[in-house]
Formats: structure tokens, C-alpha cells, sequence
């Protein structure tokens, strides 16, 4: 309570918005030091996005928690998210969608989250966002960890391997694609991917050079990209109005809080009354 009032009075949010992000935090089974440690990534990220705080809370702690990372990584989190919807055709809420769908498999493969970023970024410039986009990563990845006869002679002939970083897949990936024909590049897509998964494979590999790299650095180095973002969407008139309606609303909880104790009495003795 104390950290919510002292966020709400010192920040764009209010005291009510914040306690609905701690909500999602506890739910996700944290302790209220690792949602305290993890509330100024969310926030970060909630000013630079512009969803709703409790929105980008459930987001993030849903993702750290398939990619079975830490309460402490949330800033980390949360620039990965901010440099990903500044760089690709992409939202923070289309990329939280997409997390639900493949971040379980993911996770359970020791994938890094930038470089699933980096993927659904990919796929989102094409026009493949939010569950769209997570199924077919995820129908990628499970497909080739549990390859059929065909799928595993493919993989082999070409060098394919899941036990690489998901980075280093999607360049092999990249490689291999890079030297076939479009006849043979849909084939293949369709025996590695499946029909769910092969639109999303073939808006990974037919990504220019520069974009899969300028993407790529983008999101591997946006530490403090969320910061920055939430600094500039917060210098405007609308960002100025929101921080003032949320220092108004701390203030009106302090004034509340003094007049608490007469207003209980007050309340009793009309009840009194009314009961007599």
C-alpha cells in the first residue's frame, strides 16, 4: 500500500493503477519484495506502450514466468518489449499474445526472450501479430523438436539443429532457405512448420539482411529503451495532465486517510439512529 501511494503521488499512475499491476505480480506468485524490485519496469514500459498498467503487468509476469527467468529481470523484460514495438510492425499487446502461445515452449527449450522477440518481429512486418504469430513460432519449435521421418531428414541434410540458440537456428535457418527457390522454399516450410507454422518460417527467412540485423541489435541492446520511451511520451500535455490527475488522487488518499477515524464515528452513529 505504502509503495503504491508513494508511486501513484510521484509518477503518471495512480495509486489504484499501480495496486492493480502488484495484483498481477501477486498473482504470479510473487513476494512483495520482487514486485516492488519489478514495478519500475512496468511501469517504464506501461508509459512508453500506452496500455493499461495492469495489462503490461499480466504481460510481463506471464513472460518471465514461461521463460522461467526472475522477478528482477522485469526491466529487462520490459525493454526487450519497448525496443520490439519501436523497431518492428508490432504493439506490446500484440507481442504479450504472441508471449502466451510460444513463450512455454520457449522457455522450456532455454530460448532467449530477445531472440523470440527478434522472431515474432519478423513475423509481425509481414503481417503475422499477436496469436497468429505465436502459434506459428510455436508450431516451428515443436515440430522440430519432435520431427516426424521427414521433418528429421530435412533437418539433417541441411544442417538443422533445436539444440542451437534460437539465434543461431534462425540464421541456419536463414542460410538454408537463402539457397533455394521459391518452389522449393514453400516445401520446405510446409514439411518443417506445417501449414500453421510455414507462413510465420517464410516471413523469418525471406526477411532482407539489414532488417533481421537491425532488428536483431536493436533488441539485443535496448537496455533502457523502455526508460527512454516512458521519458518522452511523458514529456507532452497529455503526460503532464496524467501525472497531475494521479498526484490530485494521492492527495485526495492522505486527505481520506486523516479524516477516516471521524468519518467511521460518523458513520456508526448515524447507523444507531437509523437502527433505534
Amino acid at each position: 500500500e505504502s509503495k503504491a501511494r508513494e508511486l501513484g503521488a510521484s509518477t503518471k499512475f495512480s495509486a489504484t493503477e499501480v495496486a492493480e499491476g502488484f495484483k498481477y505480480m501477486a498473482l504470479a506468485g510473487w513476494d512483495v519484495q520482487q514486485s516492488i524490485d519489478a514495478i519500475p519496469g512496468v511501469l517504464d514500459l506501461a508509459a512508453a506502450s500506452g496500455e493499461d498498467l495492469a495489462i503490461v503487468s499480466d504481460i510481463l509476469t506471464d513472460a518471465i514466468s514461461a521463460f522461467g527467468d526472475k522477478a528482477s529481470d522485469a526491466e529487462r523484460y520490459a525493454d526487450v518489449l519497448a525496443a520490439a514495438a519501436t523497431n518492428a510492425n508490432t504493439d506490446v499487446a500484440g507481442l504479450g499474445e504472441a508471449f502466451k502461445y510460444v513463450a512455454p515452449v520457449a522457455g522450456a527449450l532455454n530460448y532467449e526472450v530477445e531472440d523470440v522477440a527478434v522472431a515474432l518481429g519478423l513475423m509481425a512486418n509481414q503481417g503475422i501479430k499477436g496469436s497468429s504469430a505465436g502459434t506459428a513460432l510455436r508450431n516451428v519449435l515443436t515440430n522440430l523438436t519432435s520431427p516426424t521421418k521427414e521433418m528429421a531428414t530435412e533437418m539433417e541434410k541441411y544442417g538443422i539443429s533445436i539444440k542451437d540458440s534460437l539465434d543461431q537456428l534462425l540464421k541456419e535457418l536463414r542460410g538454408t532457405f537463402a539457397n533455394l527457390s521459391e518452389d522449393q522454399k514453400a516445401q520446405l516450410a510446409a514439411t518443417l512448420a506445417g501449414k500453421e507454422g510455414m507462413s510465420g518460417l517464410l516471413a523469418i527467412v525471406n526477411a532482407s539482411d539489414e532488417e533481421f540485423n537491425a532488428l536483431t541489435d536493436a533488441i539485443h541492446n535496448s537496455e533502457g529503451a523502455a526508460a527512454k520511451m516512458a521519458e518522452v511520451m511523458g514529456d507532452t500535455t497529455k503526460g503532464r495532465i496524467d501525472a497531475m490527475n494521479s498526484a490530485i488522487e494521492g492527495l485526495a488518499i492522505q486527505i481520506f486517510k486523516a479524516l477516516q477515524p471521524a468519518l467511521d464515528w460518523v458513520v456508526k452513529k448515524i447507523t444507531a439512529v437509523a437502527e433505534f
